[in-house]
């Protein structure tokens, strides 16, 4: 009897045990990583290049990024100056805690926009940000690294 009843207890013990193990959460999906266009200089490769004088921010404009890792992932300005309509540059730094990219917009190099984002997010995901000045409002978008940008002469 003793024997049975041990028998009945292990096949018990065994059969919660297989219904734990075999028993899971459902998966969490992670965020989408999207690939960038063939060719696309990805803003992760921007952040491994050294900084150049292009990329510095001005002196007056303030932002939540490290010393010496931003770099100028978009201006319209023409490179020969003379066009000055609408006068955006966006700069991509790593964030002061490390973990955040930032992006920091100036039409006017004196008063500027940031936003931060999770680092994953701004290299592998997609993130954007808007910005107005009297010279209209801008459209920042990272999409797997890339960057897109738009101006439209809407306030």
């Amino acid at each position: 009897m003793w024997i049975a009843l041990g028998a009945a207890a292990a096949i018990g013990v065994v059969f919660a045990a297989g219904t734990l193990v075999g028993s899971s959460l459902p998966e969490v999906p992670a965020a989408p990583s999207i690939t960038p266009t063939a060719g696309t200089v990805t803003l992760e490769e921007l952040l491994d290049m050294p900084q150049t004088f292009a990329d510095q921010l001005p002196g007056p404009v303030e932002a939540p990024v490290s010393l010496h890792t931003t770099r100028l992932v978009f201006t319209n300005r023409a490179l020969d100056g003379g066009s000055f309509e609408t006068p955006w540059n966006v700069w991509a730094g790593v964030g002061t805690d490390r973990s955040t990219i930032c992006l920091v917009a100036t039409a006017d190099r004196i008063e500027s926009t940031s936003a931060c984002f999770p680092r994953e997010a701004a290299l592998h995901g997609s993130v954007s940000m808007s910005a107005q000045s009297m010279s209209g409002t801008l459209t920042i978008a990272l999409r797997g690294g890339g960057v897109q940008g738009r101006v439209t002469n809407e306030y």
